[in-house]
Order: C-alpha cells, then sequence, then structure tokens
C-alpha cells in the first residue's frame, strides 16, 4: 500500500507540474502607424459602457485560468470587468481588474479555471464605467493591422453589446481575424487522455519492475 500511495503521489506531482504556466491568447498586435509607443488601429473613445470583445475558438481543449485587458485602454487608470462567455450566452467567468497603479503593458486576475472544449466558440468582452478606449484590428480595421495570437486560439470576430453595460457581446461584426483590443485572458493546455493514459501505464510497469526485483533479491 505504501508503493501505491507513491505512485499514486508521483503521478499527482507529475501531472501538477505539467499544467503550471499559463500562456496569453493573444500574444501581441501590430501595425503601421505609431502614437504614445504604440500602434494605432481605429483609436474609439467609448464612453457608453458597452462591453467589447471578439470571438474565438481553441484549437485543443484549454482551461482559461485568468481574465485580464491590456492596460492602456484606460489611460493607465480605473477598473474593467472582465467577462467570457459561451455562444449560448452563459457566462462562464467574470472578475474585475483594476488598471490603476500597475505596471507594464497587461494585467489580470486569476479565476477559478473554466476548461473550453476545442472547436466551440466562445465571446470575451470587458466593460468599464470609466471611458475606454480600444482598437480594432485584422482583415477589416481601418490600419490593416491584425493581432497575433497563441497557436492554441483561432481569433474570430469583433464582439460587442448594443446597450450600455456589462453584458454578452453577441453583435458580432468584420471578417474571420477581427477583433476589439481590450480584453485577453491566460490559459493552459489540457493534457490529452492518452498522455495521461501512457504516464500511468509508465509508473505502475516501473512499480511492477521494482516489485519483481524486490523479491528477486528477498528468495
Amino acid at each position: 500500500m505504501k508503493k501505491l500511495f507513491y505512485l499514486f503521489s508521483v503521478l499527482a506531482i507529475t501531472s501538477t507540474a505539467g499544467a503550471q504556466g499559463s500562456v496569453e491568447a493573444m500574444l501581441s498586435y501590430v501595425g503601421s502607424s505609431p502614437t504614445n509607443s504604440g500602434p494605432v488601429y481605429s483609436l474609439i473613445s467609448a464612453g457608453n459602457n458597452q462591453t467589447l470583445g471578439w470571438t474565438f475558438q481553441p484549437l485543443t481543449d484549454i482551461s482559461v485560468t485568468a481574465l485580464g485587458a491590456f492596460s492602456y485602454v484606460l489611460q493607465n487608470s480605473g477598473s474593467l470587468k472582465i467577462g467570457l462567455w459561451n455562444s449560448s450566452g452563459t457566462l462562464l467567468a467574470s472578475n474585475t481588474v483594476s488598471i490603476t497603479g500597475t505596471s507594464g503593458d497587461r494585467v489580470y486576475s486569476s479565476i477559478t479555471p473554466v476548461m473550453l472544449l476545442a472547436g466551440q466558440t466562445y465571446f470575451l468582452g470587458d466593460q468599464s464605467a470609466s471611458t475606454q478606449y480600444f482598437y480594432v484590428v485584422g482583415p477589416d480595421s481601418e490600419q490593416g493591422g491584425y493581432a497575433s495570437m497563441s497557436p492554441e486560439i483561432q481569433l474570430g470576430l469583433a464582439a460587442y453589446t448594443s446597450n450600455a453595460g456589462f453584458d454578452f457581446p453577441s453583435t458580432t461584426t468584420g471578417s474571420p481575424g477581427d477583433a476589439i483590443v481590450s480584453p485577453n485572458f491566460q490559459f493552459q493546455v489540457v493534457p490529452e487522455p492518452s498522455a495521461l493514459g501512457l504516464l500511468g501505464s509508465g509508473a505502475i510497469a516501473w512499480l511492477l519492475i521494482r516489485q519483481r526485483q524486490n523479491l528477486t533479491a528477498i528468495n
């Protein structure tokens, strides 16, 4: 029993170690016209408190671990409410991040991990009561900018709410690869069941070999 307990402890530690280290969904965005040390796309002052963002599809199962935003959207002061929805409009996770006093160009706040399935469409959006600045990127942006995504994430369309407030950004527009750059998220790739199965099989084989070696030594 002690050996079995040790085996499962090793499996748990190994699986946890493999899950550590989240990556960003939207890695960066590029354009041609710089301003304030950053690229320009379609800069708009949104004083009507709409929820703005983009849709996406994971190309593999992922676990979302944090929601965040690019800090410039509130000119480095204020707070944003960020939400993650499925295509039916069900809110899967939300949090609030404070931009005030942060360093760097983005800020995140952890959430209870949410698993998203490969091939499904999800919506990401943020909203603030303050005047919010955002950029439209993609094939339909005025400046021809685009977003660079993690290889596990396929960018969909720009998304927003027609009404003021924090709500499901059900209105989509543009072409694939468009986005209203403001919210972002961090995630971890969910290990394939086959990989975990191989790990377990290898550990069990190792245990059987050790038991056989112990029996040989006793005899």
